[in-house]
Formats: structure tokens, sequence, C-alpha cells
């Protein structure tokens, strides 16, 4: 998925080094999308330069790593001052895991327009807390117009209150940017846009449905059937934690 974003976003690079995958994404300045994401120990040797290539553009950066399997890595990226943690569960279902909650009152539609990816963008922000800049770029029409690429919005009696992205890539459909703000919070809206999101890639043809879980959303994925396969560790500078 990072690696055909990549391809059309502004400056954007996704390079697979030795041991491991170097990626940069100028106009979407988040650590997790900013450093490295290590494969191997051997990538503990060139942390540092790695690094440096990123925040010589200006921008914060991270190391996005699985728990326990390069503590060369996590040695050598709190060495180089990267200490606050991040536990970030990887999750998965298949089509036979899902169980959708019942939101009846939830409307959820497929955006397609500029105006649409507007809106779901404004709830995106809304709901993380951010600023809408920050995460525009993700609703460009170069990326909305990648082929798998989908953004849905979900409506209660004719007002947005909650939005997910999916992108469907090589038989396994990522679900990300599940959004609500805190007034619609506590409804099933954000589950059920994420259920809706899932079923439309399983009929699409994927097999598997995949997503990184923030702290707030690990029970909810839970309860819709996703089980924990890897948890990853974002390492970043302590001013820097992601949200």
């Amino acid at each position: 998925m990072a690696e055909r974003l990549a391809g059309v976003m502004e400056r954007a690079r996704f390079e697979r080094r030795d041991g491991y995958v170097f990626v940069m994404f100028p106009t979407f300045p988040i650590p997790s999308f900013n450093g490295v994401w290590p494969d191997e120990d051997s990538a503990a040797g060139a942390l540092s330069g790695a690094l440096a290539e990123v925040t010589a553009e200006g921008i914060e950066t991270g190391v996005l790593a699985r728990i326990g399997e390069t503590p060369a890595v996590d040695e050598a990226a709190r060495e180089l001052g990267l200490t606050a943690a991040e536990r970030i569960p990887g999750m998965v279902a298949n089509a036979g895991d899902l169980i959708g909650p019942a939101t009846p009152e939830l409307d959820v539609i497929r955006v397609e327009t500029a105006d649409g990816f507007a809106q779901a963008l404004a709830l995106a922000a809304e709901g993380f807390e951010l600023p809408a800049d920050l995460l525009a770029p993700l609703y460009m029409l170069e990326v909305t117009g990648l082929d798998g690429f989908d953004v849905y919005v979900g409506r209660v009696a004719g007002r947005d209150v909650t939005t997910a992205v999916s992108y469907l890539v090589d038989g396994d459909v990522g679900i990300f940017n599940v959004a609500t703000p805190s007034a619609y919070r506590g409804r099933g809206y954000g589950a059920a846009i994420t259920a809706h999101a899932v079923l439309e890639g399983f009929a699409a043809g994927a097999d598997l449905a995949y997503l990184q879980s923030s702290a707030i959303g690990e029970s909810v994925y839970r309860r819709l059937g996703f089980r924990e396969v890897v948890t990853y560790m974002l390492l970043t500078r302590p001013a820097q934690l992601s949200h």
C-alpha cells in the first residue's frame, strides 16, 4: 500500500534496502511514514544515515518495528534519541470473522466527488483532532483516484458522523483513517463503517482485511472480529509522539 502511495504523492520515496524499508512522505509529515521500517537487525548500522535523510528535509522521523524482532535496531534508535514508544497492534480479519454492529440509522456511502472527499477529510481531522492540512494529501485526487482506493462517509439523519478509508491491493484490503468526532462516539458508528469498508473489500475480491489500531480503537476492532497477529512499536523523539 505504502509503495503505491509513494508512486503518486509528491516527492515521496519507498525504497527496499538491506534489512529495512526506507520511507519518506514529505507532504504527509508523520513519523510512522517518514523513517525506517526494519526487517532485520542488520539495519541497525544504517539507521543513523537513513534517519538523517529524513531530518534533512525538516521532517520528524520514526522507526516502526515489530516488537522483539529487531532489538539491535531498537537500541540504536533509542541511542539516537528516539525514546518515545507507542505500541501499535497489527490486526487482521477474514470474511468469516466479521461481526458487524447493528446500526440501522447509519447510512454509509462511498464518496466519489471533490466535495465528498472534502467532507471525509473534515471528519477525519475533527475525529483525530489534527489539522486538516496534515491529512489532506491522503484525500487528493492523485491518491483517491488509485484503483482500489475508497473513501467512505457515514451519515445519520443527513449529518456526517464518521469516516473510513480502504485500499485493496493484491487480495488484501487495508483499513485506515477510521475517525468519528467526539460528539458522535459511543454509538457504534466507527465500528459500523469499518465493517462496511471491510465487507466492500471482500466483495471486491479481498481475502484478508488488515489495519494498525490506535489504543482507542483496539477494543472496537476486537469486537468486530479482528485479531492481533503482530505488534509494532513506533519509536520517535519524545515531543513528536504520533497520534
